[in-house]
């Protein structure tokens, strides 16, 4: 083989790595590619579903916000209306309180007084008594606590045995009580117990016992 035939098949051995490489790096480049863009797709969709958690994240958070604000509103209105109710509860009772001092001097006071009096006595159902008026108020106290005592006597004399009857003892305290507009305070059983009978504390109960009532007329 000459040195021409051996050039010849030389350069065809070249062509042909060079084809084979060529082909080879196609080959690398495609398949390079084609990774390339399955992981391109992968990231672009992991990245979305990023975003959709993220989003339904804070739609979410933006619905419970929404919740509590709506809740918080609700509270606040009712703790507001449930104020004003009782501004207006508040209002009659210091309305009521205004017309005490009327009440204690009117013409029926002296009668008032003495029913205070005989409910006060019954209530406690003691023999030995004091009863203690208001400032002011010794002298009608002592005439109304008479006939009061005489009703007491009666009442005991239905409901009591002869001996309690026989000892009963009310006696009129001339210290006056330290507050008050009307009424009286009943002290018996060696004056361990006290029972408060003024214009203040019966229109206490009286407000008390009638609250639901008015409620219903004022607000239902």
């Amino acid at each position: 083989m000459d040195e021409s035939q051996v050039n010849q098949q030389i350069d065809q051995m070249v062509k042909f790595i060079q084809q084979e490489a060529s082909e080879k790096a196609a080959e690398i480049k495609l398949k390079a590619d084609e990774e390339f863009n399955i992981e391109k797709l992968r990231m672009v969709e992991a990245e979305k579903q990023k975003i959709r958690q993220e989003y339904e994240r804070k739609e979410k958070q933006i619905e419970v916000q929404k919740r509590i604000t709506q809740s918080n509103e609700i509270r606040y209105s009712r703790l507001r209306c449930l104020k004003a109710r009782d501004d207006a509860m508040q209002e009659i009772l210091k309305e009521a309180a205004a017309k005490l001092p009327a009440l204690a001097s009117g013409a029926g006071y002296a009668t008032l007084l003495e029913s205070l009096i005989l409910e006060a006595l019954i209530t406690l159902a003691e023999t030995k008594v004091q009863v203690k008026g208001v400032s002011s108020q010794g002298a009608v106290t002592q005439k109304a606590l008479v006939p009061a005592v005489t009703k007491y006597k009666d009442w005991a004399s239905k409901n009591k045995d002869a001996a309690f009857l026989g000892d009963i003892e009310v006696t009129f305290d001339p210290a006056p009580l330290a507050t008050g507009i009307g009424g009286v305070e009943v002290t018996g059983f060696a004056g361990k117990i006290n029972l408060n009978n003024t214009l203040q504390s019966r229109l206490m109960l009286a407000y008390e016992t009638r609250l639901p009532a008015l409620r219903a007329l004022l607000f239902d």
